[in-house]
């Protein structure tokens, strides 16, 4: 199978992890839609073309595995929602979609609303230096923390509780990433910087969720809260196939995590890439204001379609390297024989930015989504895989489309940002691509 050499012990490593979205690109570019990359201890199949990323990420046999065959002891312990596939993944997905989508839906999104009202005005306060100067990408992650909060759990947590959490999903986040080599190990040394990255930190947020698991478990009030763990600890109890309570906890876990560390990268590239566009802009602040922020619906913010457009177009354009599957049986892509238990990468950012599939791929362009007349990179669903595909794409993708355009309109119609002259983006890639350095900024009300 064609693709760069390497060196001899640590593969095509140390190019990849310059720039991984640049090297993934320029592979793809020069070796075609499936090479393969030599990295340590395993190597990584790349699938460059849309329709093989569809096969393997829409099969719904178990043949193509999220991460259930990363490694056949970690397969044997852990029976999470990400770990698992087939009839069993299906039945417990049953249980889980219907809390954030139908009927869920509104009780999520005005749980998020809420939280978002309360909180921002004193997160950005939080998040501002002696100088005036905020860390808007800050503020964000500490707000959207508190929606998911909100709609999982219900009751209040504490200050240093909520601190413990947003330390340990963000390691835990680093960890899995560069696990999975899409983005580079945490630094476990320097005790500086706004995330505490430490070991411990994921520990301490796992027995703040299982203490809470446990809590709701023993309540005499179970069942009459109406958040996402009332919904996952009642309806886990119908499931034909068993599963442990540390399962329970794995999945609550995972949940938060996903509502949180992806959604808030992805509302901070969509503030700051607006900001960056002057038009972009002035079209968000007159868009909100036909709508009542103060008081949203499902509705009033699913007309938002201008704000929307520039949240799809940020997802588009941020720095996701991978999303992986692992063969179980082996596979056939384009001619190449693919052994069983081998580490497929379907490089997001590449796909996104690939101009066979898009058309001026590296410009800022909200009305790719906005404007069906000036939509040229049609059939663009096959081609924009923002929240995957198959049964594995993102369970709370509806809710996204809700609370990701209501926080950027809440941000826009409350307050004026004032970018640094010069300040230029630079990305930190990882499951949840971040702004190197934050995003500092001076922000007044409006």
């Amino acid at each position: 199978m064609p693709g760069p050499p390497g060196h001899r012990f640590m593969g095509s490593y140390p190019e990849y992890s310059k720039d991984r979205n640049k090297f993934l690109r320029d592979a793809v570019r020069q070796y075609g839609d499936v090479c393969r990359i030599k990295l340590p201890l395993r190597d990584l199949v790349v699938l460059g073309n849309p329709e093989d990323a569809h096969v393997a990420m829409g099969d719904t046999s178990g043949d193509y595995s999220k991460f259930g065959n990363y490694h056949p002891m970690l397969q044997k312990r852990q029976n999470g929602l990400s770990f698992i596939e087939g009839e069993i993944f299906r039945e417990r997905r049953r249980i889980v979609s219907p809390l954030v989508t139908r009927d869920g839906l509104k009780n999520t999104f005005a749980a998020n609303v809420e939280a978002y009202l309360d909180s921002l005005e004193s997160n950005i306060a939080a998040a501002t230096d002696s100088d005036g100067v905020t860390d808007m990408q800050e503020a964000i992650f500490q707000t959207l923390l508190r929606g998911v909060l909100k709609q999982t759990f219900t009751e209040p947590f504490t200050a240093q509780e909520i601190d413990e959490l947003h330390n340990g999903l963000a390691t835990f986040t680093k960890f899995l990433g560069s696990t999975l080599k899409i983005a580079d190990p945490p630094n476990l040394v320097r005790p500086w910087g706004p995330y505490k990255i430490r070991p411990w930190a994921v520990y301490s947020a796992a027995m703040i969720v299982k203490n809470r698991v446990v809590e709701r478990q023993n309540s005499p009030s179970l069942g009459t809260y109406g958040d996402v763990l009332d919904g996952m600890v009642l309806g886990y109890k119908k499931l034909k196939t068993p599963m442990t309570f540390w399962d329970l906890c794995f999945d609550v876990a995972t949940m938060t995590s996903a509502s949180y560390g992806t959604t808030a990268g992805a509302i901070t590239q969509t503030v700051v890439r607006t900001l960056l566009d002057n038009e972009a802009t002035d079209r968000v602040v007159d868009e909100c204001g036909s709508v009542d922020i103060s008081q949203p619906t499902i509705e009033s913010v699913r007309s938002l379609h201008w704000v929307k457009s520039c949240f799809e177009e940020s997802i588009r354009m941020q720095g996701l390297p991978l999303l992986l599957r692992f063969t179980s049986k082996g596979a056939n892509f384009q001619g190449f024989d693919i052994a069983p238990n081998t580490m497929l990468g379907i490089p997001i950012s590449t796909i996104h930015r690939d101009p066979r599939w898009w058309t001026d791929p590296d410009k800022f362009d909200p009305n790719r989504f906005y404007d069906k007349s000036k939509r040229v990179d049609q059939p663009r669903l096959l081609h924009y895989l923002a929240w995957g595909a198959g049964p594995h794409r993102c369970t709370g993708a509806q809710l996204g489309y809700l609370i990701a355009p209501y926080l950027v309109a809440l941000i826009f119609s409350r307050y004026k940002i004032e970018v640094p002259a010069n300040w230029s983006l630079r990305e930190d890639p990882g499951l949840a691509p971040m702004i190197k350095g934050g995003f500092k900024v001076r922000v007044t009300p409006r």
